[in-house]
């Protein structure tokens, strides 16, 4: 569905160039998104994630290298099949109304029936009674949820969302999540990009992960892991007897040293957790909380920028070096992936 072909992105004119000022924000960028997967953008700022999100909305043309969206250029494929996007900061006309506003998106989008949809995605992301408030008026959550409602406007098979729940409580945050997979349960071939800083979100909502810094994949994290380890959880509950519930309803539970009545639970996924905690609460047991343990992709990302950081620091120690005549050495890049 998406292809990136060694793409690189630089910004600056020929002045620039010939000053060595220009900016290459993406340096020999090679993905492959196929119908069906939701993929995650994480990295430091500046590592290219927006790059390639403008690339792929068509915004942008690559300095070099080829971009594909559906076996389309990027605009041509937003002209004629439309993308829903969930831009990082949402800019709209402050005299426009939440209703207006998805009037517009609709007729812009040339949605089918304009009024279904707008009723659906209101009453979905509780907007029904703010829908003649002024967009100045509403605060940064509500502006986020518009920002959603009118990327589920359309019946789109590309989504991209950039911090798309930048600005919204945990319970929305957790509403939207599973608002985006019954998105892609509805059309098997969907694609989601979830570009975002909130690393253990992504770890929720995306299969993969594409970890990017200083314009370069570092490393592709498989998020479902077929196979692989399943996810885990921290699980704090109250009652009596729960030892012996929480082991019913997550056998291989193991306690939490020095912390009474916690447990290291494992789930097969969202899905699974759920069905397993109401099966607990079903027995009588009060869960005081869940929290996710540190995951592969939060391991695996801060073990790799710590890599590269520590490798940054020894060339430029050695560079300091030479420019003080004290020794010579071959400054090599760090390994790829590191």
């Amino acid at each position: 569905m998406i292809r990136l072909e060694k793409v690189v992105k630089e910004f600056g004119g020929p002045l620039a160039r010939l000053r060595g000022e220009r900016v290459r924000a993406l340096d020999g960028v090679t993905l492959h998104v196929p119908p069906g997967a939701a993929v995650g953008l994480v990295g430091p700022n500046g590592a290219g994630k927006s790059t390639i999100i403008r690339l792929l909305l068509g915004y942008l043309s690559p300095t070099a290298g080829g971009v594909q969206v559906g076996g389309m250029l990027p605009r041509d494929y937003a002209e004629r099949r439309g993308v829903a996007y969930v831009p990082d900061r949402v800019a709209l006309p402050p005299v426009w109304t939440v209703r207006g506003a998805l009037q517009a998106f609709a007729a812009l989008g040339e949605v089918e029936r304009p009024a279904d949809r707008i009723e659906r995605v209101t009453r979905k992301l509780g907007l029904t009674e703010l829908a003649g408030r002024r967009v100045a008026a509403l605060s940064k959550g509500n502006l986020q949820r518009l920002a959603i409602a009118q990327a589920l406007l359309g019946d789109r098979k590309v989504m991209v969302m950039d911090e798309g729940t930048d600005g919204l409580d945990p319970e929305w945050v957790a509403r939207v999540r599973e608002m985006l997979a019954e998105w892609r349960r509805a059309d098997p071939e969907r694609v989601l990009i979830y570009a975002s800083h909130d690393l253990d979100e992504v770890e929720r909502v995306a299969d993969q992960a594409i970890i990017l810094s200083e314009g370069k994949v570092r490393e592709v994290v498989d998020l479902r892991g077929g196979g692989g380890p399943r996810p885990a959880y921290r699980l704090e509950v109250e009652g009596a007897d729960c030892a012996r519930r929480v082991a019913e309803a997550f056998p291989g539970a193991l306690p939490v040293a020095g912390a009474a009545h916690a447990f290291r639970v494992e789930a097969g996924g969202a899905r699974d957790l759920t069905r397993r905690l109401g099966t607990l609460i079903g027995a009588g047991a009060i869960v005081r909380a869940v929290t996710p343990e540190a995951g592969t992709l939060r391991e695996r990302y801060q073990h790799g920028l710590a890599r590269r950081t520590q490798g940054a620091a020894r060339i430029a120690a050695a560079l300091d070096a030479v420019g003080e005549g004290a020794v010579s050495v071959d400054a090599a890049e760090p390994e790829e992936g590191a």
